[in-house]
């Protein structure tokens, strides 16, 4: 299974996350949006009672200014709205409850094995809480899908938040939450963005 294919499976649960917190960020985007908007109509507002007293060619420019003045201050608002909810989903799913954490360990795990035998990497936390019965649990589930149910323990671990490394015979999977979130942004910003605000033309 390809990096592709696994980031495609994984966001579904960071999108799952990002809906959630998408409501309650509608009404202050709109807030924001508002009020970006009319601080930009005040200025706009200025600027063309002022160029009206000026000759043609300055007329022109301060009514770009004027334009884009506006324009800028929605888009500013609008990352400031997706930057916060960036942070809530992070947030969200690196403070998982232990049950719902092991959960999405063991769902992920399963989806991310190719061969069904590779080596499983854990923080030294995780190692010491989850690791033998996490792997024992995945190995039935992949038995139970016709795969072969041979995941090992890796003895290494290394020092990430949440998730783990899947290390195969001449390759490794790397499905920490921060290598997740970091792979699904730009598609979750487009998505978010889309939801929020229906487009991101800045108008």
């Amino acid at each position: 299974m390809s990096v592709e294919k696994i980031v495609e499976k994984i966001l579904s649960d960071a999108r799952a996350e990002a809906q959630r917190l998408v409501e309650g960020a509608r009404a202050q985007a709109a807030q924001i949006r508002e009020q970006a908007q009319l601080e930009a109509q005040r200025q706009r507002e200025a600027i063309l009672s002022s160029a009206q007293q000026e000759a043609q060619s300055r007329r022109a420019a301060r009514l770009a200014e004027a334009r884009a003045a506006a324009r800028n201050a929605v888009l500013e608002a609008k990352r400031q709205v997706l930057a916060r909810v960036f942070e809530q989903v992070a947030e969200r799913l690196a403070t998982m409850p232990a049950q719902e954490y092991k959960s999405w360990l063991l769902r992920l795990l399963v989806k991310s094995s190719e061969t069904g035998d590779e080596e499983v990497i854990l923080s030294p936390g995780d190692r010491q809480t989850l690791g033998e019965t996490l792997v024992r649990e995945a190995n039935a589930q992949l038995a139970q899908h016709g795969k072969k149910g041979a995941l090992r323990l890796s003895l290494e671990t290394r020092n990430f938040e949440r998730g783990f490394v899947l290390k195969g015979r001449n390759s490794e999977i790397n499905v920490t939450l921060a290598a997740l979130l970091r792979r699904a942004q730009e598609e979750l910003e487009i998505a978010v963005a889309q939801m929020l605000f229906g487009g991101s033309d800045g108008r």
